[in-house]
């Protein structure tokens, strides 16, 4: 176990525990949360400051048919691994964060998510992409470990607000957060009281240096800029969307892009061409200095993936 950690990572309970199976779970994953449990050496970077850890899963794109696939990924054999590869690699792990486009119009795949992630014993976050369908996300993961949306609260020091850019009026994708939920995460990060900041959505808040890509970021992305800056709390801000890696640095916060579990984006390119990289996923380390740890995994052969 982690001796670093404060005895509940996450405000409101004990999060440590070991992810257990149910039937249709992997023997695979089972057991490397087993063995993480059991006591496996923690990862590089959590040294002496107390920290807890993000793994954030992206952009699954999961379908109704198990074997179905998007733009010849097959989005189901793809998360499966970045899970199993996780348990073995990063477990224990505090919370799970989803990052949107968890499945790809097809709303009953939903309960895909609830075999694989619903008895994991930590907080598994969930936010909407384009793709997704907020009322049914909502109603078919209403119970724990999930929480759609809203906030979470560290005890070493850190507020984690998960912004929803889901647009109804969108007409290719695009993403915006509106008036009153900028309004919303402005008085949020006013009366926090814990001296860290953290922010995940699914759309880019930032120029990819992919022009097709750009056009369907976050509209009101400025804006969400702006209001980072006027809380310096905020040391980090995530996203999914744009399938392709990115970690920007402007002055105190850090700007992060996650792979796709499912497929990737050449990156700045002009038009939307599948890359050949393999699937991905990002660990997140929160420390109670305000340090961010971060490393983007990817899953070398993964791409070979049924």
């Amino acid at each position: 176990m982690r001796p670093d950690l404060p005895s509940s990572c996450i405000a409101g309970g004990d999060t440590r525990r070991a992810m257990q199976g149910r039937p249709g779970q992997d023997d695979t994953t089972r057991r490397a949360a087993s063995a993480a449990a059991a006591g496996r050496a923690p990862a590089p970077g959590r040294g002496r400051t107390r920290s807890v850890r993000f793994v954030q899963f992206t952009d699954t794109h999961l379908l109704v048919d198990p074997d179905g696939s998007l733009r010849g990924a097959h989005t189901l054999p793809r998360l499966r691994a970045c899970l199993e590869h996780a348990a073995r690699h990063w477990f224990p792990t505090d919370a799970i964060v989803i990052t949107g486009d968890v499945v790809h119009d097809e709303p009953a795949a939903y309960g895909t998510v609830d075999l694989l992630f619903g008895e994991l014993e930590v907080p598994v976050l969930v936010i909407p992409g384009n793709h997704d369908d907020p009322a049914e996300m909502r109603r078919q993961l209403a119970h724990e470990p999930f929480q759609i949306g809203g906030e979470l609260r560290t005890t070493n020091g850190w507020q984690v607000v998960l912004l929803d850019s889901w647009y109804a009026e969108s007409a290719d994708g695009e993403g915006r957060l509106g008036p009153r939920q900028l309004a919303s995460l402005d008085r949020a990060l006013a009366q926090g009281a814990e001296p860290h900041a953290f922010v995940f959505l699914h759309h880019p808040p930032v120029a990819m240096d992919s022009p097709a890509l750009d056009r369907l970021g976050l509209l009101d992305g400025a804006e969400l800029r702006l209001a980072v800056e006027r809380h310096p709390r905020v040391r980090g801000v995530c996203w999914g969307h744009a399938h392709q890696a990115l970690d920007l640095y402007a002055p105190g916060v850090r700007f992060m892009c996650t792979p796709a579990t499912s497929m990737q984006f050449r990156p700045r390119n002009a038009a939307f061409e599948v890359d050949d990289r393999p699937p991905g996923y990002r660990v997140i380390d929160l420390g109670d200095d305000g340090s961010i740890v971060s490393e983007v995994v990817w899953l070398e052969g993964g791409a070979n993936l049924i």
